[in-house]
């Protein structure tokens, strides 16, 4: 779980939103945007969790704010 929390505070960092995460006991879990609410992943694991983390970064406006819609950055 440590690793988890890591990953969840540089990637809120790195894209300058909060982030919450729901994890359900067939190992799925979803991503949403705290204040928004807007969903912004799920997947079926652990590790695809880990890698949305990792890599996933948003495309921010001038003020280093992040777009609301999200716009993710490929």
């Amino acid at each position: 779980m440590e690793e988890i929390l890591k990953l969840m505070n540089e990637f809120e960092k790195r894209n300058n939103m909060s982030i919450a995460f729901t994890m359900y006991n067939d190992g799925s879990y979803s991503v949403k945007e705290f204040w928004d609410n807007e969903s912004l992943d799920g997947g079926n694991s652990i590790e695809e969790l880990k890698i949305f983390l990792k890599e996933t970064q948003y495309k921010l406006d001038e003020n280093g704010r992040s777009y609301s819609p999200c716009v993710k950055i490929e």
